[in-house]
């Protein structure tokens, strides 16, 4: 890491809408995860299509640490007793659901007494296969919201600049209100973007998808891991978040360039993103995106699709962290 002695200035860099734009890059949708059976029944399934993207999630799983032999041994003491658990019935009395949850729960009792704990936590890594011709109904549907409250957040901005150069109270009234409504859609827009993912983690979802679900977290994981990594090499972290990353960098290191351009705009590049970026651009583009051109003789494009972009805050000179919020 570096060993500089200057004042570090604090960056907040985080990705605009992580979820939803790692959906939209990698054409995620829950009846896109496709097993081998769907891809043998399949009219596409030939390797020049380059259609199936194999991604990896983490699947964890809390069992019992007691043995087969140790179950086997309490169902038996418990078939034996006159009584189970207090009450009036015999262990052959009780319903197939009320036996499981006798066994689990003197298996809980055995296993703290024996094993000193109740469950083991495991995961194991997997790799599913996303199809990159699916109709793409979902996801087009979160393209849409993300698009328009982009649209919305613009407006935010456009609205309250106006206040300040309102004329008159009522101009300045309109304004207010304007961007008000605006920032409340946006609002409403970001949290049913988030609920794309949400939905397909709830059990009963029509569209559930435990699969879905885990390369979408794990790929926000790998994301950040990988920015932390290459923010130690120039400054260092100082908190990770689920899509973001606190950290402070040299003072001297290059912030924000302006661009003058022919027309007499200007052109503003934050280097902290601009950095990162390239660096997710290299490692988390989907070179395998494919839209159907052609619905009559069934032709897709293949394009590189990439929209997780970072963005930043700051630089601020300090970070307060207040012992309460009160």
């Amino acid at each position: 890491g570096p060993n500089r002695m200057e004042k570090p200035y604090v960056y907040h860099i985080d990705v605009g809408a992580m979820y939803p734009n790692i959906i939209l890059t990698n054409r995620l949708q829950p009846s896109a995860i496709v097993d081998d059976a769907t891809c043998a029944a399949c009219d596409f399934n030939q390797e020049r299509n380059n259609c199936k993207r194999r991604m990896q999630w983490v699947w964890r799983g809390d069992y019992n640490p007691a043995t087969k032999g140790e179950y086997d041994r309490t169902k038996d003491q418990l078939m034996r007793e006159s009584r189970t658990n207090g009450s009036e019935q015999q262990f052959n009395e009780l319903s197939e659901k009320e036996q499981a949850k006798t066994i689990s729960d003197r298996l809980k009792l055995y296993s703290k007494n024996a094993y000193k704990k109740t469950k083991v936590t495991e995961e194991v890594t997997r790799t599913d296969t996303v199809c990159m011709r699916e109709n793409d109904f979902y996801v087009d549907t979160v393209r849409q919201f993300r698009d328009r409250r982009y649209e919305y957040k613009k407006l935010t901005k456009v609205w309250a600049k106006r206040i300040g150069k309102a004329e008159t109270p009522q101009e300045k009234k309109e304004a207010e209100d304007s961007a008000l409504v605006y920032d409340s859609l946006q609002v409403a827009h970001k949290c049913i973007l988030n609920s794309f993912y949400g939905y397909v983690m709830r059990k009963g979802a029509r569209w559930r998808s435990m699969e879905m679900a885990g390369i979408v977290t794990k790929t926000g994981a790998d994301l950040i891991v990988q920015a932390r990594k290459l923010i130690e090499q120039i400054g260092r972290p100082l908190e990770l978040d689920t899509d973001g990353i606190w950290c402070i960098l040299p003072g001297s290191f290059p912030n924000i360039f302006t661009f003058k351009l022919d027309d007499g705009s200007t052109f503003r590049l934050e280097y902290p993103c601009i950095m990162l970026n390239a660096d997710v651009h290299d490692n988390f583009t989907n070179h395998q995106y494919q839209t159907l051109k052609d619905t009559v003789t069934g032709i897709y494009e293949t394009r590189s699709e990439c929209s997780i972009f970072f963005e930043l805050d700051g630089p601020y000179r300090c970070m307060v962290l207040p012992a309460s919020t009160e």
